[in-house]
């Protein structure tokens, strides 16, 4: 799997960092109101995805056997909901921009609904080619999509156009994605809606759907708490700060995520099975935790660097997210198994209970600020990871220990690593400038994290270290016991 992880990770990574360096550019000729009410608008946009669109290519993508005819119904069934979706979002977009508190986002999001079709025309060539492994033909879409983007959104924002640069932007990316999903795929749909198979998609994706509708509450809810509070320029700044963290989320967790799925649904035994999620959730800490804690660590010299004074106020919120972006990757991760073992009700169940949280978190913590909204977002993701694992180990018969063994050992490296980091900040900017103290910074947490993972975890430290020679090619594949 070390092979399409790697893909995966550099499609993902080179997505995501092109985006960034893009949102970076723009960032200085667009407004942060500007920024504000489209990220609303693209907020709207990504819940109702993740309703009606993402369940049912998960649930075909979760199936142990699959075949074209699955992903016909797939695609015939996402064109209509996406179709459909546009349209009442396009048609009700004063109400629904009034409901959430920001009424000024209206034009945006009916400019913005049209992607909802788009993602109905490219959703199941994108599934195919992540069930066919095809990772290497993804990073590339990814690519030319935020290439093509960056390109239209840069000319617009150079031209004046301000807050509709950010609008062409995101247009040429979702059209780009079309076209290179159905060259890169040989797949061609056809019409396809037997009864029979609908109702068995229904069976499947319901729970999907119901979990990803909580999810959407709980992962953007912060924003638009954010808007209404706060106002457009705040919800701007707020939004850049998780920008950064959802680019560092995206580049690692998303991408071993979709290697995850395909994967653990192709393994037919439940021992090996588990023992898979086993090793994942391990590679996934051993990841994610050290970047995360960094990112906090050195959030003022990175948004200094990044974004210029102007956005100064982005370094907190960022701080106060990153807990939430660890918290989040091994959420996403039991979410995964769950899908696959066929428990996406157990899912739903958490993630409504994630979305009670959530809000219930934010409603207290909005009257203190965006820091501490940001704050209430990584507690309530807190409050919740326990009962995710909870029902994935159930579903793979695992038990505390396990996930205790796989965590534990990247989770205090990375904390120690991380107050060690704070302890460094103020010494090195008071005698460095910024950029070259997040220069120093880098490779010290990485020596940092390295040199305690071998002190508590020896035999672990070996393993990862054999991994990452292999992916490199450099190495040779350990020998499974």
């Amino acid at each position: 799997m070390g092979g399409h992880a790697a893909w995966a990770v550099l499609g993902q990574g080179a997505g995501q960092m092109l985006s960034l360096l893009v949102f970076l550019v723009i960032a200085r000729f667009v407004s942060q109101a500007s920024f504000g009410l489209v990220a609303v608008s693209l907020a709207v946009v990504e819940v109702v995805r993740r309703l009606l669109i993402d369940p049912v290519t998960n649930a075909t993508n979760a199936r142990t056997e699959v075949s074209n005819r699955d992903y016909d119904l797939c695609f015939n069934v996402i064109l209509i909901l996406g179709g459909l979706s546009a349209g009442v979002v396009a048609l009700s977009a004063a109400e629904l921009t009034r409901l959430i508190g920001s009424p000024e986002a209206a034009p945006v999001l009916r400019v913005l609904s049209v992607i909802l079709l788009v993602m109905g025309l490219a959703g199941t060539h994108g599934a195919w080619l992540a069930r066919q492994m095809r990772f290497r033909a993804l990073a590339v879409r990814s690519t030319l999509s935020v290439v093509a983007g960056g390109v239209v959104g840069l000319g617009m924002a150079f031209a004046g156009f301000d807050l509709w640069s950010l609008v062409g932007q995101q247009l040429t990316i979702n059209l780009f994605n079309i076209i290179t999903l159905w060259v890169s795929a040989p797949y061609r749909p056809r019409p396809w809606l037997p009864w029979a198979g609908l109702r068995d998609l229904w069976r499947r994706a319901r729970h999907i759907s119901l979990g990803a509708a909580w999810n959407a509450v709980a992962t953007d809810a912060d924003l638009f708490f954010a808007s209404a509070w706060f106002g457009p320029a705040a919800a701007g700044i707020y939004n850049a700060a998780k920008r950064i963290m959802l680019s560092a989320n995206m580049m690692l967790v998303n991408a071993i995520s979709s290697v995850t799925l395909p994967a653990l649904a192709g393994i037919a035994d439940d021992r090996a099975r588990a023992r898979a999620f086993a090793a994942g959730l391990t590679m996934m800490s051993l990841a994610v935790a050290p970047a995360f804690a960094g990112l906090a660590a050195a959030s003022p010299f990175l948004v200094h660097l990044l974004l210029g004074a102007r956005w100064e106020a982005s370094a907190p919120i960022l701080t106060a997210l990153a807990a939430s972006g660890y918290l989040a990757a091994l959420g996403q991760f039991a979410s995964s198994a769950l899908l696959v073992e066929q428990r996406s009700h157990h899912d739903a169940l958490t993630s409504g209970v994630a979305a009670g949280v959530n809000v219930a978190m934010l409603w207290i913590a909005a009257p203190h600020g965006p820091v501490a909204l940001a704050a209430g977002v990584s507690m309530a993701t807190l409050i919740v990871l326990p009962l995710r694992l909870r029902f994935a180990m159930h579903a793979m018969g695992l038990g505390w220990r396990t996930i205790g063994t796989a965590l534990l050992p990247s989770v205090a490296a990375a904390v120690a690593m991380m107050v060690a980091l704070f302890a460094m900040r103020p010494v090195l900017a008071a005698v460095l400038p910024g950029p070259v103290v997040l220069m120093v910074m880098i490779p010290a947490g990485m020596l940092l994290y390295g040199g305690l993972l071998r002190m508590v975890a020896p035999q672990l430290f070996r393993t990862t270290f054999a991994t990452a020679l292999e992916m490199a090619g450099r190495g040779k594949r350990p020998v499974e016991a």
